[in-house]
């Protein structure tokens, strides 16, 4: 998906619905997850980022043997969210800097790995996280491994301009 930036007030009612709607059961976001991407917003806004772009991914993205490209241009992640399924199944949810695959072990940038049932996680970058060529999803079933992994989470980026 090419990257599609727009205002950053329909961006954060997204993610205020992703996260109200977070998890297996719907159970919702943390308060500290809230909160910690309420603070992402203020600091955002007052650095005068005015254009995101929300990119929801699901396990099933995450499942895909090659992983999936999310984004296929270069791009600065400002957040990444995920709330794994009901399984305690352990397993690393992964962002590739490659916008197609995720079989080049230099290009993993970013992981989280999860082990119980409803876990949740996130990262932030208030001065964002570069992506050169743009950004693939996956999981493994180790932080430094490569071996495919299931029952990960859903989640979503925040992402602006390169």
């Amino acid at each position: 998906m090419a990257l599609a930036l727009e205002s950053s007030q329909q961006v954060w009612l997204k993610v205020e619905h992703a996260l109200l709607n977070a998890g297996a059961t719907q159970t919702g976001a943390s308060p500290v997850a809230q909160d910690a991407l309420l603070s992402l917003k203020n600091y955002l806004v007052s650095k005068g980022i005015n254009l995101l772009q929300f990119v929801p991914y699901s396990e099933v993205d995450a499942d895909d043997a090659d992983g999936t490209g999310l984004l296929d241009a270069a791009c600065t992640i400002f957040a990444f969210y995920v709330k794994k399924e009901a399984s305690a199944t352990a397993n690393t949810v992964k962002l590739f800097e490659s916008a197609t695959v995720d079989t080049t072990a230099t290009e993993q940038s970013l992981s989280m790995p999860l082990a119980a049932s409803g876990q949740e996680s996130f990262q932030i970058y208030p001065n964002g996280w570069a992506q050169a060529t743009g950004t693939t999803i996956t999981q493994h079933t180790t932080i430094e491994g490569s071996t495919d992994g299931s029952n990960g989470g859903n989640g979503f980026l925040i992402v602006g301009a390169a």
